[in-house]
């Protein structure tokens, strides 16, 4: 019994070892660009299936409304900021970058109407993350004059996109960020504790440096009442030409940001992002969301208080350690007991542990919020049958003298009768 344990071990041990080899192969790499069915997964989540599949429909979020400014300049976005604060909002929080210095005749508007609107958040980006990945050394905001009474949120959103026409995932953002040593919160942070403060600091004591977005819905409009919407939006001259019920606006916080040319405007990239709530979650074809409504889902995770736990990294390569000394003892045990039937029990029995690990995940991610890492525990079930195989046929192999003569000894009969 010891020596089948340590075989269990070292065998176990065996199919770790293959994975870090593999892993460390930078020619693997090369391999990507010809895999055409591993780009079109490359975006695929198991839990993207639970957001744009089996959520109910949402209900709609009267605490938040969001504002489109199209294409407008800095006096037609001040020209909105008015006419909106004169409805007593509880807060406006303006998503769009106002960086580039202007003159004076272009400012002057938007410098007054910063003046005059009590409880204004502007949006800035954080750029130069330094060489240790801990902060970043510049932000992105307007000139001192213009926004000196507002509070600043970085609106920077978590995507493996290099340029803005990339394609764009968004599942995950930074609450607090460091910059110069200070620290800056993200924009919809600051627009829930417009709402909530006790409830946004709950949040933050999570301490979490990554929280996944708990997506709900989009946005509703007038036009297209779609039922996967959850916020409602003003379009931009729905604002100019006051086109609103003064309720829709009063004690709620405000969200501008820019969504194309008008609403349902699909031709924009700017600020246009791929989300789980995708209904084509594999191989995506079409953007769903602005980075407007995604800062809204999160005030509305935040102040809702229902948050994503996720498994750490950690727990996630212990259950993959122990998943895979489990499936070697047994799989060792079939090999040794009935080896005829070891392939086609050893694959069905995987296949049942996949299905069964992907339900759970899906189900413990619905049900309660909990995303479990079964990436690594997945691999290594794959690997555990054939693996065994290999370590028995020629790693043990290796270790034995006899058996290490085989590999070069010349059966002469083999080689006559093959004559």
């Amino acid at each position: 019994m010891k020596k089948f344990t340590l075989d269990t071990v070292l065998c176990t041990i065996f199919i770790f070892g293959i994975l870090g080899v593999f892993a460390s192969l930078p020619l693997l790499k090369v391999f990507e660009a010809f895999d055409p069915i591993g780009e079109m997964f490359s975006d695929f989540e198991l839990t993207d299936v639970v957001f744009s599949q089996m959520r109910e429909e949402p209900i709609a979020d009267e605490e938040l409304v969001i504002v489109n400014i199209g294409e407008l300049n800095r006096e037609g976005i001040a020209h909105q900021i008015e006419i909106i604060s004169k409805y007593n909002p509880k807060a406006i929080g303006l998503d769009v970058l106002l960086d580039e210095p202007q003159t004076w005749e272009n400012d002057s508007m938007l410098t007054r109407v910063f003046r005059e609107t009590p409880n204004l958040i502007v949006g800035e980006k954080l750029v130069d993350l330094n060489e240790e990945g801990t902060e970043f050394t510049h932000t992105l905001r307007p000139e001192s004059h213009l926004a000196e009474n507002a509070d600043f949120g970085f609106v920077n959103l978590i995507t493996d996109a290099r340029v803005q026409h990339d394609l764009k995932v968004c599942r995950e953002f930074t609450p607090v960020q460091s910059v110069n040593g200070v620290e800056s919160y993200a924009f919809a942070v600051r627009l829930a504790m417009a709402i909530d403060s006790a409830k946004t600091q709950r949040f933050l004591d999570r301490g979490n440096e990554v929280e996944t977005i708990n997506y709900k819905g989009n946005v509703i409009n007038f036009v297209s009442q779609n039922p996967r919407m959850k916020y409602f939006t003003l379009d931009v001259f729905d604002v100019l030409d006051e086109n609103f019920t003064p309720d829709l606006i009063e004690g709620k916080v405000v969200i501008m940001c820019t969504m194309g040319k008008f609403l349902g405007d699909v031709l924009t990239r700017e600020d246009f992002y791929f989300t789980p709530m995708n209904e084509r979650y594999v191989g995506k074809a079409e953007h769903d969301m602005f980075g407007g409504v995604i800062h809204a889902n999160i005030v509305s995770q935040i102040i809702d208080e229902d948050n994503i736990d996720s498994m750490s990294e950690n727990q996630a390569i212990v259950l993959a350690i122990i998943l895979c000394l489990v499936n070697v003892f047994f799989f060792k045990m079939i090999y040794g007991a009935i080896p005829k039937w070891y392939d086609g029990i050893t694959k069905l029995i995987i296949l049942i542990e996949v299905f069964f690990l992907a339900t759970l995940m899906i189900y413990m991610f619905y049900t309660v919020n909990y995303k479990l890492d079964i990436t690594l525990s997945l691999i290594v079930i794959a690997l555990s049958g054939d693996a065994i195989e290999v370590y028995h046929g020629v790693i043990k192999n290796l270790f034995t003298r006899s058996n290490r003569k085989e590999i070069f000894k010349v059966n002469r009969k083999f080689w006559e009768s093959a004559r």
